[in-house]
């Protein structure tokens, strides 16, 4: 049988993996690099259509503009 203080201290180890591996994930970096990789592949593939704008970011164009309204 498991005591409280190993049950406890199991716990809080895991925890404290999680935080630390969520924390390495979830860098801005990663996430932008993640995004762009997405959105480029999507567009490549023809599920979606995008523009640049004035600043040379990438917009998605919305579906009423690619259908004219209907």
């Amino acid at each position: 049988m498991v005591t409280i203080t190993t049950a406890v201290t199991i716990t809080m180890i895991v925890t404290m993996f999680a935080f630390y591996f969520g924390q390495h994930l979830g860098r801005n970096e990663k996430v932008e690099t993640l995004v762009d990789s997405m959105l480029t592949r999507l567009e490549k593939d023809g599920y979606i259509k995008t523009k640049k704008n004035e600043q040379g970011e990438v917009e998605l164009i919305p579906i009423k503009d690619l259908t004219n309204g209907l």
